[in-house]
């Protein structure tokens, strides 16, 4: 993506800030010329179902036309390099289903993907780790790994820095820890729980063993990146772990990776995007400065005025949900207000979609809100 370098990053001829300085004061807790806004349009859900018009935007364009701040993804600058397993990954013609395959010392893991053709999205219908055998196969992936740089992937993406200027800000993510992992990607989150029970030494040899290789990846993401962000890409919810369990496998190695980022000089967010509010004040004595997709009612279960009230030193990035996009302008305008009123005070928060924007909504509705949003006083 190129960026026009005599860019100001300034959205609306009246402001103060430019979209850089308004999200960067936002995540420090300073105070901002009005309430940062965030919507995420620039996926491939979200544009392949929008007119040509719309959908032939670059991102910068449709972030101008919008009226919307800018948060832009930066790679890790780093290679992964697992010299115990190999990978052969086999895609049926039609593209609908993937087999992951991962060779290892003690034998293979199988899992398949499926892609939904609603989201454009893959998911996991078959987890790699189905056994107790296949637990100790899944340990070679995380044995004697090694995160060397990429070169050619660090110069590209200080290259992007640049010619971002004060458009926004880049976040670099990395994750997610070792209970999410298994219980999203490896295992599921019904066997994760069975197989903790059943197999508690070989799980807590295998958690321990995940949790080193990915604090290591990212200390040296973290190292190299240029990004403003690092975020751990958790995707945390209680829905799929408990209180108790992310107190017990999340919340050290959380805590160790905010220590690892914020020790190179830069702010760690906290990726979480489903239901929080059990784990609000647990997640306050995290070094972090945000969480990002911050989910309402009721596809999450957090209020703006319950992040900033139980989680004060964390910025909040998200505020609504997919279901509110779908409401008339008017109808989002009275709900935005009634969150935003219920805050203590307007600081820390980046108001988005949450999630990836829903297809049904237009780019119209985001920008007739986005104009309204920014004629809005800011409560400090």
């Amino acid at each position: 993506m190129i960026v026009p370098a005599a860019i100001t990053g300034k959205i609306y001829p009246a402001d103060r800030m430019s979209s850089r300085e308004r999200l960067m004061s936002a995540y420090k807790g300073l105070e901002v010329d009005r309430i940062p806004y965030w919507v995420k349009v620039n996926t491939s859900s979200w544009k392949s179902s929008q007119p040509r018009e719309i959908s032939n935007m670059s991102a910068w364009e449709l972030l101008d036309y919008i009226g919307a701040d800018g948060l832009f993804h930066s790679p890790a600058p780093v290679d992964v390099n697992r010299p115990h397993v190999t990978c052969d990954r086999v895609t049926i013609a039609d593209g609908s289903v993937s087999t992951h395959t991962t060779h290892t010392p003690d034998g293979d893991l199988v899992a398949r993907w499926a892609n939904d053709p609603n989201t454009n999205s893959s998911h996991p219908v078959e987890f790699p780790v189905k056994t107790q055998e296949d637990i100790k196969r899944l340990r070679w992936v995380y044995t004697d790994v090694k995160y060397p740089l990429n070169s050619e992937n660090l110069e590209t993406a200080k290259a992007f820095q640049d010619q971002l200027s004060q458009r926004g800000v880049t976040i670099c993510s990395i994750g997610p820890s070792p209970l999410m992992d298994l219980v999203e990607h490896l295992i599921g989150p019904v066997n994760t729980t069975y197989m903790l029970m059943d197999y508690p030494d070989a799980m807590g040899e295998l958690i321990e063993l995940m949790s080193r290789a990915r604090l290591d990846h990212l200390a040296a993401g973290a190292k190299y990146s240029c990004a403003d962000i690092i975020a751990s890409t958790e995707n945390t919810s209680t829905t799929l772990i408990s209180p108790a369990q992310f107190e017990r496998y999340c919340y050290r190695h959380l805590c160790e990776s905010g220590r690892i980022v914020e020790g190179e000089g830069k702010m760690h967010e906290l990726h979480m995007c489903g239901h929080l509010l059990a784990l609000l004040e647990k997640i306050d004595t995290i070094p972090a400065a945000s969480i990002e997709a911050y989910t309402s009612p009721t596809l999450g279960n957090t209020r703006l005025v319950d992040g900033r009230t139980k989680a004060p030193t964390k910025t909040l990035v998200g505020g609504t949900n997919a279901m509110v996009w779908l409401m008339d302008v008017e109808a989002i305008e009275d709900y935005l207000r009634t969150e935003l009123d219920a805050c203590p005070d307007h600081r820390r928060i980046v108001l988005t979609t949450a999630g990836v924007a829903p297809p049904a909504c237009p780019a119209e509705k985001f920008r007739a809100v986005g104009q309204w949003l920014a004629r809005q006083p800011v409560r400090v």
